[in-house]
């Protein structure tokens, strides 16, 4: 079993596999997924492809919450017995994908894109077992894979001018997983708690074990004298 941290990398295989199979299933057989920056290089000798470069990883501002820090986890033994456990709770981690496609001509690379769209609106969740591939995903899991907003001009100028590259159409996929602490305490539940109270205007000897009794004391207010 692969360690939870590995969720990143089994995320982007996940989303490339998911692109192989639909490409497979439309007749486009022979088209490569290129999980790296779309550099000249990288993609020469590999046409047609499809790049499904992760350009960014930050924190997900909605499953941020300054409040609550820690979670409870039941766990099951091997004789049926549960124990709790008590850890940091999971941080969610949001994923940026650029996905550009390429090939012998702009016809065909426009096909490709039409089609990694369509995959990716009629595929919002992806499910562990036949989609989601790896060990890091709890049973119950399900990575929702969304479409963003047109990219302005001056990010995709500035982004394919790093790579040396004009100007190309290129759609941006983003999707939210948790990093789960590996760490965990032992929680004891509170059973029963037991309260005393000590008359403050009492003398207490230091050293003094003593149990003290809870003591009652009545008031007479507004009872002057007639």
């Amino acid at each position: 079993m692969t360690p939870q941290h590995h969720i990143i990398k089994e995320t982007s295989e996940s989303v490339s596999r998911l692109l192989q199979e639909e490409f497979k299933r439309n007749g486009y057989k022979r088209v490569h997924i290129i999980e790296e920056a779309p550099k000249p290089e990288a993609v020469e000798g590999k046409l047609p492809a499809v790049s499904v470069y992760l350009y960014q990883v930050s924190l997900d501002p909605v499953g941020v919450d300054g409040h609550i820090h820690h979670e409870r986890v039941t766990v099951e033994k091997d004789d049926g017995t549960i124990e709790e456990f008590e850890r940091r709770r999971r941080m969610w981690i949001r994923l940026d994908y650029l996905i550009s496609t390429w090939a012998q001509t702009s016809e065909d690379e426009q096909l490709l894109l039409g089609l990694v769209i369509r995959t990716i609106m009629e595929n919002p969740a992806l499910t562990k077992g036949d989609q989601l591939r790896g060990d890091s995903f709890e049973d119950d899991f399900q990575l929702g894979l969304l479409l963003s907003t047109r990219l302005d001009e001056g990010t995709l100028a500035r982004f394919w001018g790093s790579l040396s590259q004009p100007v190309r159409p290129a759609i941006q996929a983003w999707t939210t997983i948790p990093l789960i602490p590996e760490k965990m305490q032992p929680f004891t539940k509170v059973t029963s708690r037991k309260i005393a109270f000590r008359d403050l205007n009492e003398p207490q000897q230091e050293g003094d074990t003593k149990v003290i009794k809870p003591f009652s004391r009545s008031l007479d207010l507004g009872r002057g004298k007639r």
